[in-house]
């Protein structure tokens, strides 16, 4: 087997020796040469595997004499002394032309070899710069001493508000790059297909640079990215026979007022049991718009979840008695349903959520997604819980990082829906779980803040699934 020759000079040549020392399974030998005593660590004269020789590495007649004795595998070369390990350099090119030379740089000399087939300089400088660099927030961990070292390996921690944040590893990678592993709570992760990814994962993302470099800028982008990742565009649900020419034109005002506020790229209305009156016509007007489009059925059979997906929907709008009169099969959906109540989307003052355990906890971060692109302040209503616990910390945490006003207020006595049950000028947020479906009789007598959403029911009401947890 083929030996490996190592130059060494100066406190990085031995902390390097020393290292390699401590490697258990090391099968090759290795040959050591030393311009001093200085670069070679104590516990190097007891292995097996290494010899060492103290000379001038400069000396060409004496590198050819080793040269000449064994044959080796790759020399690495690494030199306290800018002059000294020039020279070396250049004799080991002219002595052995084939053999693998890898050279630590602290000056630049990556311009005089880089064209060298068989020489690669590693410049140790750049190397812990970078490294240090990726702890800087602004800036993604390139792998430098791994692959060609030329930005192709890239980690990036996903910040909460991230376009990447909860989605799936098949609706991100392409050809330019893919994301073969995530680090979450001290563990890594080999990504499938299915593997979705949350705010604070780290990625570790390969490909070409310049696609690693775009990706970078793409995670770090934050807020703003509602309906993402349940979807692109809204879909609005509206049945005449069971909606007034209010309710319906009221709808019509909330979808134009939320595509001027919500990121979206289109905006599709289902129309069910169609009616050829003046909210017919006024519907059929905001065809004449290229962000709306009217699917018309006139079977009376509805399939949701063919629509939601064909359409690429991520939100879906309706009226509140037709939310109660499919709620079932809108939960199924498994994306957030905006239900409208009462007054006008325009006039609503805040967003509030109200919690008696740590529900809407992965889902905090849409709550301020959406009220950021609604401009609206955060309200968060503690039911016996205190402001000081995790639950609420999350929140405040969340309310800096999307510069978003919250205000938290603890109810000690009094639940908060008997608070707000007089207001009509709130945005309430609501955990979409099986409680929901309960029958409106039973819930009255439960005091589970989610069963009770229907005491606010005349304010709008945003149901975000509460199935979108963390991979087990």
């Amino acid at each position: 087997m083929k030996q490996v020759l190592i130059i060494a000079s100066g406190k990085f040549a031995r902390h390097f020796l020393s290292k390699v020392c401590k490697i258990k399974d090391v099968i090759r030998s290795y040959r050591v040469i030393a311009k001093n005593t200085d670069a070679v660590p104590a516990e190097l004269e007891n292995e097996s595997n290494f010899s060492v020789e103290i000379f001038d590495p400069t000396s060409i007649e004496r590198l050819r004499v080793v040269l000449a004795e064994e044959e080796f595998d790759r020399c690495i070369v690494i030199m306290e002394d800018e002059f000294d390990t020039k020279v070396t350099l250049e004799n080991l090119k002219t002595l052995a032309p084939d053999l693998e030379l890898y050279v630590a740089d602290f000056w630049g000399l990556l311009r005089e070899n880089k064209n060298e087939a068989h020489v690669k300089i590693v410049n140790t400088l750049a190397l812990n710069s970078s490294r240090f660099i990726g702890f800087l927030p602004d800036s993604p961990v390139f792998a430098d001493n791994i692959g060609l070292g030329r930005g192709e390996i890239m980690e990036v921690k996903v910040p909460v508000g991230s376009s990447f944040a909860y989605k799936k590893i098949s609706t991100l990678s392409n050809a330019k790059y893919q994301i073969p592993m995530i680090y979450r709570h001290n563990n890594y992760i080999v990504t499938t297909p299915g593997s979705r990814i949350y705010p604070n994962d780290t990625i570790l993302v390969v490909g070409e640079p310049s696609a690693l470099r775009a990706v970078f800028a793409e995670v770090k982008k934050q807020s703003g990215q509602f309906p993402s990742p349940f979807g692109l565009n809204i879909f609005a649900l509206i049945d005449m026979k069971k909606m007034s020419g209010d309710e319906i034109a009221r709808t019509v005002r909330a979808l134009e007022f939320l595509d001027l506020h919500i990121r979206n790229h289109k905006i599709y209305l289902r129309i069910l049991n169609p009616l050829l009156n003046d909210a017919f016509s006024e519907l059929k007007a905001l065809c004449e718009r290229d962000k709306f489009e009217i699917l018309i059925d006139y079977s009376g059979e509805l399939n949701l979840k063919r629509d939601v997906s064909e359409n690429k929907a991520g939100l879906v709008v309706c009226s509140s008695g037709v939310f109660e009169a499919k709620k079932a099969a809108l939960k199924a959906l498994e994306i957030p349903v905006l239900s409208l109540g009462e007054g006008e989307l325009k006039d609503v003052r805040k967003s509030v959520v109200l919690s008696a355990g740590e529900r809407l906890r992965e889902e905090s971060s849409i709550v301020f997604d959406i009220s950021s692109q609604l401009g609206l302040d955060v309200y968060l209503y503690l039911f016996g819980e205190s402001e000081k616990g995790e639950f609420a910390q999350s929140y405040v945490s969340l309310s800096k990082l999307f510069k978003q006003s919250l205000f938290v207020i603890p109810c000690e006595r009094q639940n908060p829906i008997l608070a707000l049950g007089s207001e009509r000028d709130l945005l309430q947020f609501v955990p979409f779980n099986d409680r929901i479906l309960a029958r409106k009789l039973t819930s009255i007598f439960n005091q589970d803040l989610d069963q009770m959403y229907f005491k606010l029911g005349k304010n709008h009401q945003i149901f975000v699934p509460s199935d979108y947890g963390y991979e087990k």
